[in-house]
């Protein structure tokens, strides 16, 4: 379990830690000991030394952003679990033996209660990560079980034998330790281990098999996460291109899995070039088992004609040995129990992208190549079928510009309606300007600087690393648009352009470092770190940004930070009061980033704007700050609406005093209006969360049904000095 958050931690959906640069000292302070952490600050730009005490990257990093809530919440999970375990035990008894179980990442101890309550004679429990092991034992302990033994190490390091951590073999393997790709979390090397010295041949796993699934696909929004495309705008009334050069068109090697909430995905924009087929299967019972790198050469029928553009995945787990309980992962288009299957945020699905484009015709034979490692899987089309394979190695990308760019931001620069904003904003702020219009673009590899460029003016670009550099310089070479690039960090601005003079300053803005919305101010740092060189009727873009917020109940996405308090009919609550404890600390107080599409929402407020960012002005010294109070009155005729979980936040920049991009709720494309019973959250980039410290009922007695009696209350404040945004939302 400890396995899946630390990948977690890296991946940007739930990472903490967007700081570009650590340098740790240690000191003693107030009889505590802390890191002194040298840091770039991503809003203001600036290096920092900040104290942080040491426990705390534990107890942000590992506990409060961790999924143990999720799990716990998620009762079909927990209930296979709980059949599978306890027809394991009878299995065992059933031959004459004693229960010896072993239970592998136990997080809570959930499952070896299980066992313990089945029968289990005698539990070995692992975990490695210290404060989860801690709290296990005390779980252990408070539910009146005297027979579950928890070890705080990785199951690598368990010793057998009369003085070590198991006397004896277990005869039953339980684990849990799977994520989206199944085998990320190492599953294989773990299991490989456990069944050469841990456990018994004979040993009943639960679960016991797991068989992965592909279906190959149509869909050029998922493409668009890809490489780059085409782009096609028009410019002072002149359609006009812009063209990626070889390496940007092409995305194979780049890290291949992309995991989403595929079942939020819009249906409409995908195309089922093929069923379902079984690629891999993982006998978790067999000692055969390895985490060497193999491949399999799978044949498919084309239902359908059209271009294959990548591979679904998602995968089963057999919990029994009978196969009589199943737990599916899969897609609700292709799950069991359709739209009805059970929510989880630990489990998604993956996208694979295919090295090449494969046209298909219906009917065709589509072959597969499928490969794994250790740790991750990469498919491909075979051109000939007969082909024979062992395995194949997995593409590398060779090409590190196209590495700067993560699926949404590969998405959004080749958003064709987003561009042309621009580019609209780009041509009525060149209008009245002279034909070598001298512009300024702070930049963070993206194509703004060549649509400015190809509206004729003379283009410097600022950069904040030689990759991003390298990639625009390829791009505007290969497209014959001269432009003069630098790359500097914010205090080295002045040494880079010196006296120069600029009538045009543009961002888009978009900063890879930034985590939440409003990291992206780092703009208005640049802008006014350059106030010196920019003209007297020097033209900003954008010129404006605003900070705007809803108050939103989720369907599920609540269960991340919802106590679980009794799960199985075991009390829990001492997890319950560690994680409270870990968010206490900071995170009740800060925003966290999702990307809300994935999690189905309705809005509880109009939105409400609350802080103004000009940027034809430079960075104010004094605090910014706004207050006011929101009615909960947008969703009477919504009967389903029974809590406010939260306070969603973005930012919606004005171009040019006429056009406006949105970073998060877009307006419909039909009736150009809001649905607040389901809203259109921007895609491509992910919005701040505010999670209420505990849930609103807005259905508790005395209360009108139509819940006008609620207000929102706000409190937020810009902090100029450190870029630092702090908010206080209630609601009664």
């Amino acid at each position: 379990m400890f396995r899946y958050f630390v990948k977690a931690v890296f991946n940007a959906r739930v990472a903490k830690v967007y700081k570009q640069s650590r340098a740790f000292a240690c000191c003693k302070m107030d009889e505590e000991k802390y890191n002194f952490i040298q840091t770039t600050n991503v809003t203001t730009g600036k290096q920092e030394w900040i104290a942080e005490r040491q426990d705390e990257h534990d107890y942000f990093t590992d506990i409060a952003r961790s999924s143990y809530a999720d799990m716990l919440h998620d009762s079909e999970r927990n209930q296979l679990y709980h059949i599978a375990i306890k027809e394991a035990v009878s299995r065992v008894h059933a031959r004459g033996e004693k229960c010896r179980v072993l239970d592998i990442g136990t997080g809570t101890g959930l499952l070896s209660m299980i066992a313990a309550k089945a029968g289990a004679e005698q539990i070995t429990a692992i975990e490695v990560f210290t404060p989860v092991a801690d709290v296990a034992r005390k779980i252990t302990q408070a539910n009146g079980f005297t027979n579950i033994k928890v070890i705080n190490k990785h199951s690598n390091e368990v010793i057998l034998g009369a003085d070590g951590d198991m006397q004896e073999k277990a005869n039953i393997l339980v684990t849990e330790l799977f994520d989206t790709e199944l085998i990320g979390e190492g599953a294989l090397s773990s299991y490989q281990h456990a069944h050469q010295y841990l456990v018994e041949d004979n040993c009943i796993a639960v679960p016991h098999k797991a068989k992965t699934y592909i279906q190959v696909v149509e869909s050029d929004l998922m493409l668009s996460w890809h490489k780059m495309l085409p782009v096609c705008v028009k410019l002072n009334g002149i359609r006009t291109k812009v063209l990626p050069n070889p390496d940007l068109s092409d995305g194979c090697g780049v890290p291949a899995v992309h995991d989403i909430q595929l079942s939020q995905f819009p249906v409409e924009k995908l195309v089922q070039l093929t069923d379902p087929v079984e690629v891999f299967e993982f006998d978790w019972s067999s000692k055969k088992l390895t985490d060497e790198t193999r491949g399999s050469l799978v044949k498919i029928g084309a239902k359908q004609s059209g271009t294959a553009h990548a591979v679904l995945s998602w995968w089963d787990l057999s919990m029994d040995t009978e196969g009589k309980h199943i737990l599916s992962t899969a897609p609700y288009w292709l799950h069991p129990h359709g739209k009805q299957q059970a929510w989880r945020d630990h489990w998604m699905q993956s996208v694979y992208f295919l090295p090449q484009e494969v046209f298909v015709n219906k009917g065709d034979t589509i072959s597969v190549s499928s490969n794994h490692d250790a740790y991750s899987m990469w498919f491909n089309i075979e051109n000939n079928s007969s082909k024979k394979i062992d395995h194949i190695e997995r593409p590398i990308c060779e090409y590190p510009p196209r590495m700067v760019w993560s699926r949404p931001r590969c998405a959004m620069i080749n958003d064709t309606k987003r561009n042309q904003l621009y580019a609209d904003a780009v041509n009525n702020l060149c209008k009245s300007a002279p034909n070598k219009i001298t512009a300024l673009c702070v930049n963070d590899f993206g194509l703004l600087p060549l649509l400015v460029a190809k509206r004729g003016a003379n283009v410097t670009v600022i950069e904040q690393t030689d990759i991003a550099r390298r990639g625009l310089r390829n791009i505007a070479g290969y497209n014959n648009i001269n432009i003069d690039t630098k790359c500097c960090g914010i205090d080295e601005i002045d040494a880079e352009l010196g006296n120069k003079q600029f009538g045009f300053l543009c961002s888009e803005p978009f900063f890879k470092s930034s985590y939440l919305p409003w990291h992206d101010l780092y703009f208005w740092y640049v802008r006014s770190k350059l106030e010196s060189n920019l003209l007297p009727n020097c033209e900003i873009m954008p010129r404006k940004a605003h900070l705007c917020f809803a108050a939103v109940q989720f369907k599920d996405l609540w269960k991340i930070r919802a106590p679980v308090n009794s799960v199985e009919g075991f009390d829990v609550s001492l997890m319950d009061n560690l994680i409270a404890s870990a968010l206490e600390m900071k995170e009740y107080y800060e925003a966290e980033a999702h990307a809300l599409w994935e999690y189905p929402n309705v809005l509880l407020t109009k939105r409400a704007k609350a802080l103004e960012f000009d940027f034809t002005q430079c960075v104010p010294e004094k605090e910014m700050h706004s207050d006011g109070t929101v009615c909960l009155d947008t969703v009477a005729r919504q009967p389903g609406v029974t809590h406010c979980h939260a306070v969603v936040l973005w930012m919606e920049y004005d171009l040019d005093g006429t056009i406006q991009i949105s970073n998060g709720l877009i307006c419909n494309e039909t009736t150009n209006k809001i649905n607040p019973d389901n809203p259109n959250w921007y895609m491509h980039q992910r919005q701040a969360v505010f999670f209420l410290k505990q849930a609103v009922d807005l259905c508790k007695p005395g209360v009108g049904k139509d819940h006008r009696e609620f207000q929102l209350h706000y409190s937020i404040s810009f902090l100029p000095k450190t870029g630092e945004m702090r908010m206080k939302f209630k609601v009664n």
